[in-house]
């Protein structure tokens, strides 16, 4: 949990920040809720570069443009400018269960195929629809 919730507002929506899920070496994901206490994660670029705005940037439009129900979808982004959360951002619905949690080795081999195949059709469906990550 946050010491302190951080308000965050774009032209479409307003959320409320409450928890640090995960970092990494580009970015950070938060969770919170949304203004109809909808659970949201907003993942904002950190140690902004050239280099990792570019991929930023590209990472955000496909997940926007995206309509397969096994890839992310960004549902809002913005820029964030207040001290505790400056920089671009965007918003996506916050899911139950990670993949980790899903494929913990409680999980039988059966539920990991399944689970496999499920991301192997959004692999698959970004690739039909032309999209390329840039690296």
């Amino acid at each position: 949990m946050l010491k302190r919730q951080i308000a965050v507002q774009t032209t479409f929506g307003d959320y409320t920040l409450t928890e640090t899920l995960g970092e990494g070496g580009a970015g950070r994901v938060y969770g919170g809720v949304d203004e109809s206490g909808n659970a949201i994660a907003l993942k904002l670029l950190i140690n902004v570069t050239t280099d990792k705005r570019r991929r930023f940037r590209n990472e955000t439009a496909f997940l926007a443009k995206n309509t397969h129900r096994n890839i992310v979808s960004v549902i809002d982004y913005g820029m964030g400018t207040d001290a505790h959360l400056k920089g671009p951002f965007y918003v996506m619905h916050r899911y139950t269960s990670s993949l980790r949690e899903r494929m913990s080795p409680s999980v039988n081999p059966a539920q990991i195929v399944a689970l496999f195949s499920q991301m192997l059709d959004g692999v698959e469906a970004a690739h039909m629809l032309g999209q390329r990550i840039e690296t």
